[in-house]
């Protein structure tokens, strides 16, 4: 779990530095729709609510602002190599650890196949006795 906090610590921090360089973007909706690949009331919608970004669409943000994309990277690994951890556990030790993430095994499965929401992820930091965002 410590390296869990450790790399939700780092990417909470990337995260908010892309969200610092986002506020500061005289870009309109449309054209960073355009660079990040999604429609500009997508953007639009998660610029009024930022913790309805994805950990890829962070990644796509860092990169066009220049932020190092490391923890992003770190990160997505470690929740995709969670759930094989999981296997190797105790039931209880793995119930613990769900119920303390709030996040089911089923439910990092799906985000792992699609995209993991940003609000997961801050909510996980905060669960692991993290400061809060």
């Amino acid at each position: 779990m410590e390296s869990l906090q450790s790399t939700l610590r780092s990417f909470v921090n990337n995260y908010q530095a892309v969200m610092w360089r986002l506020k500061e973007c005289r870009l309109n909706d449309e054209q960073l729709s355009s660079i990040i690949g999604l429609s500009s009331s997508a953007v639009r919608n998660r610029r009024a609510k930022p913790n309805l970004w994805k950990l890829s669409e962070i990644e796509r943000l860092a990169t066009y602002f220049t932020v190092p994309t490391t923890a992003c990277h770190q990160v997505n690994q470690i929740l995709h190599d969670l759930p094989n951890r999981w296997a190797n556990m105790p039931d209880a030790e793995r119930r613990r650890i769900e119920r303390m993430l709030a996040v089911r095994r089923s439910q990092f499965e799906t985000y792992n196949h699609t995209d993991w929401p940003v609000r997961h992820l801050l909510k996980m930091h905060q669960a692991l006795g993290l400061k809060k965002v």
